[in-house]
């Protein structure tokens, strides 16, 4: 069978799920990169400081998911739609994962302990020239959240989600395998169905051509589908 063209209806849904994965990836890792905390430390040897945490440093998993998103999104282009349904779903649960973090840091306190663990551990650290690192007997007093970027990974997470669900409802249509992989009297027969089906389609008028079929004279069921000499 020739190879199967999607609706307009089914090019579209795929179209906004594309667009609604790619914006998810991209908010996901930009907000990634922006400060999420601003840590007040007290340190009676050095004295008091600030410190930022990065959105990536609160939530290290946030940029490996939106590659994981990214890829069931280039994956589910050569799948049939079952196999498309579970990378829709493998989406939905990318997506979730990723704004776990920063919905509970919107939603409740932030975590000193955390904030502290993350900086005396030194993976705060964004540039070896410019170390984010405090001691073990130092204090996080207080912390500030930035609820821009907060809010950029939320929202970013729920295209990701809206994106995965459409690609789960409206996986598309069956794709066949191209005419050219066929043998002959296959693609013959094939263009007969579709000059049946469609004889007005230039697609089809070509297909014909390319196949050896006179495309002004269709055989009816049951005749030879050999080309004209």
């Amino acid at each position: 069978m020739a190879k199967a063209e999607l609706s307009p209806v089914a090019k579209r849904n795929r179209r906004i799920a594309m667009i609604l994965v790619v914006l998810a990836a991209a908010g996901l890792w930009a907000s990634g990169r922006m400060k999420y905390v601003t840590a007040s430390i007290f340190d009676d040897k050095s004295g008091d400081s600030v410190r930022t945490l990065a959105g990536s440093v609160w939530d290290p998993a946030t940029t490996p998911l939106a590659l994981a998103m990214l890829a069931c999104l280039i994956l589910s282009l050569a799948m049939q739609p079952v196999v498309r349904r579970v990378l829709g779903g493998l989406v939905v649960l990318l997506a979730a994962t990723a704004s776990f973090r920063s919905v509970m840091l919107l939603t409740s306190d932030v975590d000193l302990a955390r904030v502290h663990d993350l900086l005396a551990s030194g993976a705060a650290t964004q540039k070896q020239s410019d170390p984010q690192t405090i001691a073990e007997w130092a204090q996080v007093v207080d912390a500030q959240v930035h609820y821009a970027p907060v809010v950029l990974a939320i929202v970013a997470a729920a295209l990701g989600v809206i994106g995965g669900v459409i690609l789960i409802m409206r996986p598309g249509e069956k794709s066949e395998g191209n005419s050219r992989y066929l043998t002959p009297e296959a693609r013959r027969q094939s263009v007969h169905e579709d000059l049946a089906a469609n004889p007005d389609s230039g697609r089809v008028l070509w297909d014909a051509l390319d196949a050896g079929v006179d495309p002004t004279d269709n055989p009816g069921d049951g005749d030879d589908f050999s080309p004209r000499a």
